[in-house]
């Protein structure tokens, strides 16, 4: 497997939306309608809908976004075909976050929300393409990029414990092994960073 992993760009929004449109969700159709969106819109009634499968609101969302720079990320291609995508962005890009603050602990979190930090929300690998390393490969790019663009630490969400199909944050072990440590818990998400050792 050849993997080549491109920063995603308006230029690429085809590529973006017919992985989303033709194999993100082969497995699990009703959740068709994210389009990976979801983070960056607090709305209930968005969320609500998007088990319904309502492709066409998230799908307008992801072309408004990605137009606009509010939805970052990478794609991972193998063999000239998308086969992977990770959003990650600025933190102060995703509502989610900020209507988070009502959980116990993480105000805490949020002290340092200023500071120049990237968040890595979900990966999303095609069925076919799973347990192969590509979010992996693809963390370990995120990370050389948001060095070299001068972050102060990189920050992921993943859920503690046995993860499923609805847990897209990423395992805890594959931070570890990037030399990410965990922050704190807050309720069933650990807040893990790596930090950069020129900050």
């Amino acid at each position: 497997m050849e993997l080549e992993i491109r920063k995603l760009t308006p230029d690429l929004m085809n590529d973006y939306l017919h992985f989303f449109d033709h194999i993100a969700f082969t497995d699990h159709q009703e959740w068709s309608g994210c389009y990976c969106v979801a983070h960056h819109i607090h709305n209930e009634r968005f969320l609500e809908d998007l088990p319904k499968g309502s492709l066409a609101i998230g799908r307008d969302y992801a072309i408004d976004f990605i137009k606009h720079g509010k939805l970052q990320g990478y794609l991972a291609y193998n063999s000239g075909e998308v086969v992977g995508w990770c959003n990650v962005n600025d933190r102060q890009n995703y509502e989610s976050l900020e209507a988070w603050k009502e959980l116990p602990g993480w105000k805490e979190v949020l002290s340092d929300w200023q500071k120049r930090i990237k968040s890595i929300m979900c990966f999303v690998i095609a069925p076919h393409m799973r347990g192969k390393g590509i979010a992996t490969t693809m963390l370990g790019r995120i990370c050389d990029d948001s060095l070299a663009e001068g972050c102060e630490f990189v920050e992921a969400y993943p859920y503690e414990g046995e993860q499923n199909t609805y847990n897209c944050t990423g395992h805890v072990a594959m931070y570890e092994k990037q030399g990410f440590t965990t922050l704190q818990k807050v309720e069933h998400l650990l807040v893990m960073r790596k930090h950069f050792g020129n900050k």
